[in-house]
């Protein structure tokens, strides 16, 4: 049965209104992204980068979190022309029908209660120990287990948020936490004196990771690990990886951009206004993925210079909660006044407290929103099951298992995610870009297609994004034998 052309609704307020308030007012979905990603990422893997290779590895970061703006914007890009998700356009790759998909949800799915559960909880539990003083932090064992029992608080209170909130309270409230973030850390990151022209360098000259004599002689993980893997796990973790941004790409049906506006789906009426009119809508993803990676790369930056600020000079590399300790302890100093001394203390903590909470909290909606759009392309008879029942099935798979990592688990979170960093941030990532690339050449009319530029950047991130983290992969696994 041939469809009729469809064709592009008119363009909301907010897209017409090109202020900087009007940009703004299209920042949304990307607040959840930029919230979600910073405690499984920045707060942890920037900073101890920081802290073992000094300024020298901040060029990762940016290429990073550049890489994967690109990546994510394709995506958002392609279901704001075509009213599909991504995920429907690759069951019809090359090959056994869904393959592709296939291989991405389950790479993608397997690791949620990792990131939800393995570390996250138990590290913000330890920290509101430390910020409430209680228990001595030297009893260990107490320590530890109160720091378990307030991480099982905080996934309860979050796993109650997702169950009951709408989207649009979850948008507002991850756009403050964003907000606050960024307020907190910059002036965290400022405060901290950090050599600039250090900085720049690290950032503008790529140099390949190298250990310090000091990091093998004194911390003995690090004999086992490659820099190589040190430095692409950082490279997964920062900026979320596929278990964040299929679930992302999904969120833009809240907001109607383009064709999700519409219910009918068919080709695409070719004539020169409806083609610029669908081209007009792209503003929207973009402004929301830009000012959203822009996040991100702030906040990479504002804790890598912290490690790399305070902690490497004084050859220093805690990990997990002890890394977060230490370097409030090192922004207050004796000579401080006492008012000084309060304010960064209550800057620094608050945004550490947000930013894990945040990633907490904003996760188990964004992970709903993955596993429904991996499942209703697997099935798509599951397309007609509400929201809802895709919301329970999500809560139970990360809580279930993510409990039981925070209680019975005792390894690093930093070894327990570097594999899912390694595949699921990374690896996948660098497919999704060359699967973009096949769906825009097949699914999209040549006036909607990527134009060069975009077209040569998704190419390189694909290469960057697959390449580096097979190289970590192949290295992690040299390590074992």
């Amino acid at each position: 049965m041939e469809h009729e052309p469809v064709r592009y609704p008119e363009l909301s307020p907010q897209l017409r209104d090109r202020s900087l308030m009007g940009m703004l007012r299209l920042f949304g979905p990307g607040a959840i992204i930029a919230s979600v990603t910073i405690g499984s990422g920045e707060t942890v893997f920037a900073s101890r980068g920081g802290a073992v290779f000094g300024y020298s590895l901040f060029w990762c970061f940016l290429v990073g979190s550049a890489l994967k703006g690109l990546q994510v914007y394709t995506g958002a890009r392609f279901i704001t022309l075509t009213g599909r998700h991504p995920l429907r356009s690759w069951m019809e790759l090359p090959g056994p029908r869904g393959w592709f998909v296939l291989f991405v949800s389950v790479m993608t799915i397997v690791w949620m209660p990792f990131w939800v559960g393995g570390g996250l909880p138990k590290m913000l539990g330890e920290f509101t120990n430390w910020v409430v003083g209680f228990p001595d932090p030297e009893n260990r064992s107490d320590y530890i287990f109160f720091g378990r029992l307030w991480g099982t608080f905080f996934i309860l209170v979050a796993l109650t948020f997702t169950w009951v909130q709408s989207y649009g309270f979850l948008e507002r409230v991850q756009t403050v936490l964003v907000g606050l973030l960024l307020i907190c850390m910059v002036l965290a990151a400022a405060v901290s004196s950090p050599d600039l022209l250090a900085l720049l360098g690290g950032t503008l000259i790529p140099t390949p990771p190298r250990y310090d004599g000091w990091v093998l002689e004194r911390f003995s993980e690090f004999r086992g690990r490659n820099p190589w893997v040190e430095m692409v796990t950082y490279l997964g973790a920062v900026g979320g990886g596929t278990q964040d941004y299929l679930g992302y790409v999904g969120m833009l049906r809240e907001k109607g951009w383009g064709l999700l506006g519409s219910r009918v789906r068919g080709p695409v009426e070719a004539t020169r206004e409806n083609l610029k009119r669908g081209l007009a809508w792209l503003r929207a993803p973009r402004t929301d993925v830009t000012v959203s990676f822009t996040c991100i790369f702030i906040f990479t930056l504002c804790f890598a210079v912290l490690g790399a600020t305070i902690l490497y000079p004084r050859q220093e590399i805690p990990s997990g909660f002890d890394l977060l300790t230490l370097q409030l302890g090192y922004l207050v100093r004796p000579d401080q006044s006492p008012l000084v001394q309060s304010l960064l203390a209550w800057l620094y903590k608050t945004g550490i407290f947000f930013a894990f909470f945040g990633t907490i909290y904003g996760a188990y909606e964004l992970y709903t929103r993955t596993t429904r759009e991996c499942l209703a392309a697997l099935f798509p008879s599951l397309r007609k099951v509400p929201l809802k029942k895709f919301r329970l099935w999500t809560l139970l798979w990360c809580a279930v298992p993510g409990l039981s990592l925070l209680w019975f688990l005792e390894r690093d979170p930093v070894f327990i995610v570097t594999p899912a960093a390694l595949v699921g941030s990374g690896l996948i990532c660098g497919l999704w870009c060359f699967a973009m690339l096949w769906s825009d050449r097949v699914h999209l009319p040549k006036e909607l297609r990527m134009r060069w530029p975009l077209w040569l950047g998704t190419l390189v991130a694909g290469i960057g994004l697959t390449v580096i983290p097979l190289i970590g992969i192949v290295k992690y696994v040299q390590s074992f034998l």
